[in-house]
């Protein structure tokens, strides 16, 4: 048992120093979702097997260890439950009301379609793996039921990684914080964009001597670049002109981020602030570039951030297309291979 311990504490120490390298080094990775429950993981072996060990030293104590146990396991059922009923509700209560409030457009389907997608895949997809039992279907089931499963797995990392890199704390001094324009209003910034600006200038007053980018082009249907009606509205707010820069000519989160470094000086640490679902892509986008820099998220309303995040994810999967495209191949050809090491042994 004290062997099983060390083990534990080794896996957990190993585990923690291994997460708060990331951190510290590149937090903008999924490595900071994954270190992060891989540490919580071998913290509750490292708990479970101090629980036994106590149970051997003091026999008295056995009875009430095995009813946290007990307690702890039934706690854990309950939670993922409890989890996953909710998770389908919000999303198809967040989905009708979205379609309500913002109309039809297909981008506004997807908070829907992940409820629907969810009882699915839980009550209607196992369905199909029995009607696929012993032929060639049972393959492409497994092979659907894998990819479905990696997904899931990735938008946990995705979600855990995006709050991670939501939290920052003891940053050094920023010399410039880019805030992301988004849709207007004729020449008026909308309440989504007055909420990012808003942010901004909460970061840019944290930061005495800095400038603060307004980043966005003109779009469809808009009357003036987004860039100068968020400086208009910076400068309602009491934001000097001298310290407010305008970049006006990008269409994309990209190419927001690469005009606005372009209006840096070098080596300038700077902030990028956009909505909370919104931050950790921009960011992964940044580090594809070769720019170091935080992130921090404006709050949205709670409908639209659901739908927005699974849109923010489904753009995630479009950048990293080609590792996805890897895990998917692999799990391919796992699956062939067991179907051809299968037919070996018969």
């Amino acid at each position: 048992m004290i062997l099983s311990f060390s083990i534990v504490l080794v896996l957990f120490l190993l585990a923690l120093g291994t997460f708060l390298w990331v951190l510290t080094h590149e937090r903008r990775s999924l490595w900071s979702g994954m270190t992060l429950v891989w540490t919580i993981i071998t913290f509750g072996l490292f708990t479970a097997v101090s629980l036994l060990i106590a149970a051997e030293v003091f026999p008295i104590t056995h009875q009430v260890i095995l009813l946290i146990f007990v307690l702890i396991l039934l706690a854990i059922m309950f939670s993922v439950v409890a989890f996953i009923a909710t998770l389908i509700i919000m999303f198809i209560y967040d989905g009708i009301k979205i379609l309500i409030r913002e109309g039809n457009r297909w981008t506004n389907f997807l908070s829907l379609a992940m409820g629907i997608g969810i009882i699915a895949y839980l009550f209607l997809f196992p369905l199909v793996g029995k009607l696929t039992h012993n032929n060639f279907g049972t393959y492409i089931y497994l092979f659907i039921n894998l990819v479905i499963i990696y997904l899931i797995f990735i938008m946990m990392m995705y979600t855990l990684t995006s709050w991670i890199n939501l939290v920052n704390i003891k940053t050094k001094k920023l010399d410039y914080v880019v805030v992301l324009g988004a849709g207007l209003m004729g020449k008026k910034v909308t309440p989504l964009l007055a909420a990012r600006i808003n942010r901004g200038i909460e970061v840019y007053r944290r930061n005495p001597g800095s400038k603060i980018i307004m980043s966005g082009g003109q779009g469809p249907g808009e009357e003036i670049p987004e860039a100068v009606a968020m400086a208009k509205y910076a400068e309602e707010k009491g934001i000097s002109k001298q310290d407010i820069i305008v970049e006006d000519k990008s269409k994309t989160t990209r190419e927001n981020l690469i005009f606005s470094h372009r209006l840096m000086k070098p080596d300038s640490r700077f902030a990028i602030v956009t909505n909370s679902y919104h931050v950790y892509r921009a960011l992964v986008l940044a580090k594809r570039l070769g720019l170091q820099c935080i992130g921090y998220g404006a709050k949205t309303k709670w409908y639209f951030t659901l739908n927005a995040f699974v849109r923010e994810f489904i753009a995630y999967l479009t950048i990293t297309w080609r590792l996805q495209l890897s895990v998917v191949g692999c799990i391919g050809l796992g699956v062939v291979g067991l179907a051809i090491l299968r037919q070996i042994i018969r």
